[in-house]
């Protein structure tokens, strides 16, 4: 009966420190819910660049195009947080986000074999 409760109550211990262990290495995660925002959708759109290669509507040149944007963004979201001290503001936010639909176009544009804005605008079809 004794090693039943020992092995009761380490198990509830176990279960609740490895919460605040998992949790440790990422405190920010929590508290910046701005750079959460930005890191899920480009999360979202690595993603869909890479379900589009997989079912052959993107081949490897467009796939690394569009992952090059999404490197772009991704760096101008890491050169924002340090001059905030890891924080992103709200204009700073809203830029990225911008910057994201257009990345998020252009993902929608080559997966689908439509021309897109400027292959519109300059005339390829």
């Amino acid at each position: 009966m004794k090693s039943f409760l020992t092995v009761a109550v380490a198990t509830m211990m176990g279960s609740l420190a490895v919460p605040n262990s998992a949790s440790a290495g990422f405190p920010f995660f929590r508290s910046r819910p701005r750079v959460n925002e930005v890191s899920g959708r480009l999360n979202n759109q690595q993603g869909r660049i890479n379900n589009g290669v997989a079912s052959g509507r993107l081949n490897p040149q467009q796939a690394g195009r569009l992952q090059r944007g999404d490197q772009r963004i991704q760096q101008r979201e890491t050169r924002d947080m340090a001059m905030h001290g890891g924080h992103l503001t709200g204009r700073e936010t809203a830029n990225l986000n911008r910057a994201e639909n257009r990345e998020s176009g252009r993902i929608s544009a080559a997966k689908s074999g439509r021309p897109g804005f400027f292959g519109r605008l300059f005339g390829r079809r």
